[in-house]
């Protein structure tokens, strides 16, 4: 069990860097049968890594994508956004995937597929990194703070096992654990974040190592974070406007992350008390993100630094002025 008063020391870099490998794909946005969609980078490895790039963290994507405009879009993507691109691979063996997502802003609701609507083609499928990249990026993952995948591999598993030893921080969010190489993945990690939705339903708490930090997401219900026998329950935080709830989960993360590195960077380690603090950020950033379309509709329509003046002030205090042109909009 990780004790709620630890310090999990380390030399940190002069800025705490995150690295980051899995889903990375096209999100193309359907919005009310709408035949002109919107096109964002997606998946959750890239919105999160793209988002903390936003404010400001040193980011490391570690992805494999295709030689081809999909992945070309979202290689230019993570260089806007300000990410270190040098582990970032264009293979031209394969192809990059796109996930299409048809949206009912009326009803909030979504649902994805890996067809486009509009010619049946089915897109590509995701791929892992291989040993090569892994090779390529070592140095780096012996120097980030934070190590985050949503995706197992060989490859990932390596890549986690590089970070976890050189002492950083191994953020796992697992979208299915059917995966043979799944435990051994669930070994590497420091925290692992579940969702009730997907891999959630299939793990049992006792199953799992004591020491690892576990946030169990329930969806409307909020989450909750245990250590051991330690547990505390969120209540989900109240949305002002919802019109896509897609990417709520990833703006918990990043909110979470972004609390961790700011703290590290300050005090030159992380405790068990940022993860609370953490979740309790990220879930307020999720549900003011659910009044926009799209994983990172509140970076678009507010600015990547007035997010940055949220977190920096306080959501809370900061976003008041910000629900109120919202709702004014709405009338």
């Amino acid at each position: 069990m990780v004790q709620s008063d630890s310090r999990h020391a380390r030399l940190p870099p002069a800025r705490p860097a995150v690295a980051g490998t899995g889903l990375t794909a096209v999100d193309r946005i359907y919005s009310d049968a709408h035949t002109s969609p919107k096109e964002a980078l997606g998946g959750s490895c890239g919105n999160v890594l793209l988002s903390l790039a936003m404010l400001g963290h040193p980011v490391f994507p570690v992805v494999n994508l295709g030689d081809d405009d999909h992945g070309r879009f979202l290689f230019g993507e993570f260089e806007r956004a300000g990410c270190e691109t040098r582990y970032v691979s264009i293979a031209d063996t394969g192809s990059s995937p796109v996930i299409v997502q048809i949206l009912d802003t009326a009803s909030a609701t979504h649902r994805f597929t890996s067809t486009c609507p509009q010619t049946f083609v089915r897109f590509p499928k995701w791929r892992s990194i291989d040993h090569e990249h892994v090779y390529k990026a070592a140095e780096t993952l012996k120097s980030v703070s934070v190590f985050y995948a949503d995706r197992v591999s060989e490859s990932i598993i390596l890549a986690m096992e590089e970070a976890k030893r050189a002492g950083a921080l191994v953020f796992f969010e697992p979208a299915s654990a059917d995966d043979p190489l799944f435990a051994r993945a669930m070994r590497c990690a420091t925290v692992v974040k579940l969702s009730d939705e997907t891999a959630g339903k299939h793990i049992a708490d006792d199953g799992l190592d004591p020491e690892t930090i576990v946030i169990r997401t329930h969806g409307g219900c909020g989450l909750t974070v245990s250590n051991g026998k330690v547990r505390r329950h969120f209540p989900a935080s109240l949305a002002p406007q919802v019109v896509d709830t897609c990417g709520s989960g990833d703006m918990v993360t990043t909110g979470l992350l972004d609390l961790v590195l700011k703290r590290w960077r300050r005090e030159g380690y992380w405790k068990f008390e940022d993860i609370f603090d953490g979740v309790a950020v990220g879930q307020r950033l999720a549900a003011l993100n659910c009044a926009f379309t799209g994983a990172r509709g509140l970076f678009q329509a507010a600015g990547a630094g007035h997010v940055r003046e949220m977190l920096d002030r306080g959501v809370d205090e900061v976003c008041s002025a910000f629900v109120t042109s919202l709702e004014s909009r709405s009338r």
